[in-house]
């Protein structure tokens, strides 16, 4: 997994998340310049992205990533949890989108899920039915 946030509070918590759970991190970036550099050097299985960083917001940074791997798994984690961005992060390529503060087990999860291939139905079908 690599985390992408520019509070270093809120990595080490997914890094305390993710280790409790036996799921390992390959690298951490602060913002998304620096996940589009170790998204291509380290080509994790899953990226947990951020949205409000310095230098390039998520959405930019899921557009790039998605346009360097299309296949590439992506959660956006944020405290803007209002309707509008949930749905914005979904239709862009999100493959699911957790709100902060964490709740440890949606992460353990929801990353389970997602590194072992299980079928995987976001917490979120209703906000992609209309515009």
């Amino acid at each position: 997994v690599l985390i992408v946030d520019d509070l270093l509070m809120m990595r080490l918590i997914l890094t305390s998340i993710l280790k409790d759970a036996g799921i390992p991190i390959v690298g951490q970036a602060t913002n998304g310049r620096e996940a589009l550099d170790l998204y291509v050097q380290l080509h994790p299985a899953v990226v947990l992205l951020d949205l409000l960083m310095p230098e390039m917001d998520g959405f930019t940074t899921l557009e790039r990533l998605l346009r360097l791997d299309p296949k590439a798994k992506v959660v956006v984690c944020s405290s803007l949890q209002q309707k509008f961005y949930i749905t914005k992060a979904l239709k862009c390529g999100a493959v699911d989108f957790l709100t902060k503060p964490f709740r440890p087990d949606l992460v353990r999860n929801l990353l389970r899920k997602l590194l072992t291939g299980q079928t995987l139905i976001h917490q979120y079908p209703r906000y992609l039915m209309f515009d």
